[in-house]
C-alpha cells in the first residue's frame, strides 16, 4: 500500500462543511459499492485499457473523498495499463487491499 494516509480527514471535513454529513454519507455508501465493482472490473479485465478506464474513474471519485492512498494506488493502476506493464496485476492486487481499509475508514470517520 502507498505511504500516503488511507484519508486526508481535511478533505473529507471540508466536504462535510459543505454539503452536510448525511450527503456525505450517502455520497460514501454510493462511493463504497462503485469501488467494489470497479476493482472486480480492474480484476476481470482482459485488456489493460478496460483496466485503466476503471481505475481512472476510481481515483477521481476517491480524490473527492480524500481518500488519498486509493487515489494513488488508482493512479498506479493507471500508469501500469497504460504501458501494459507486467505489474499492472500486483497493482490491481495492491489497489484492492487498500479499497478494503479505505471504506471502513471513510464509514468510521463519519460516525465520529
Amino acid at each position: 500500500m502507498s505511504d500516503a494516509p488511507v484519508l486526508d480527514t481535511e478533505v473529507l471535513d471540508d466536504l462535510v462543511e459543505h454539503i452536510g454529513a448525511d450527503a456525505v454519507r450517502s455520497i460514501v455508501e454510493i462511493f463504497i459499492g462503485e469501488c467494489q465493482e470497479l476493482a472486480a472490473a480492474m480484476n476481470g479485465a482482459a485488456d489493460p485499457r478496460e483496466a485503466r478506464r476503471a481505475a481512472h474513474s476510481l481515483k477521481s471519485s476517491a480524490g473527492q473523498l480524500g481518500a488519498t492512498a486509493l487515489a494513488e494506488a488508482a493512479l498506479a493502476v493507471e500508469i501500469a495499463a497504460d504501458g501494459d506493464s507486467p505489474e499492472l496485476r500486483s497493482r490491481i492486487a495492491a489497489l484492492t487491499e487498500c479499497a478494503a481499509v479505505t471504506g471502513p475508514a471513510l464509514t468510521a470517520r463519519l460516525a465520529g
